[in-house]
């Protein structure tokens, strides 16, 4: 039984996200031209902040229009905040695992290895703080 929460859980993966979607398809178009190394650059850009390109571009340039920098971005925070919440989730899960193993083992009779408990109750406190963490981000966004 293994209660420890890996390292790696803890740095999800961002997926590249587009900006979301409103009630009618956004009408107006612009078309930029770039060099290959800008091209390049945008698409590293993107690829670091997990977005898309489109939305890279789109972001930037609201922002820009905006007086607001990339990290003011209302919904990069929201994305980042809930990219916070479904990693908490995930550990929640495993937390649920180990204490499900724990609880087995004591309705079979048996002791579960005090450094097991520990460690579930370790990775269980660890959790709720980033629940916490990532909700008190939403509830600042409203």
């Amino acid at each position: 039984m293994n209660a420890a929460v890996d390292a790696d859980d803890e740095n999800v993966e961002r997926r590249p996200r587009r900006r979301y979607h409103q009630p009618q398809q956004r009408q107006r178009k612009l078309t930029v031209r770039f060099s290959a190394d800008e091209e390049a650059e945008i698409q590293r850009a993107a690829a670091d902040r997990a977005l898309t390109v489109a939305r890279l571009i789109a972001t930037s340039s609201l922002n820009a229009a905006r007086s607001l920098s990339l990290d003011q971005d209302p919904e990069d925070r929201r994305d980042r905040a809930l990219d916070e919440l479904a990693a908490a989730r995930h550990q929640v899960a495993r937390c649920g695992n180990n204490l499900n193993q724990i609880a087995r083992e004591l309705n079979s009779g048996g002791l579960p290895n005090p450094a097991d408990l520990v460690a579930a109750l370790a990775a269980v406190r660890s959790t709720i703080a980033a629940i916490d963490t990532a909700s008190a981000k939403i509830v600042k966004e409203k």
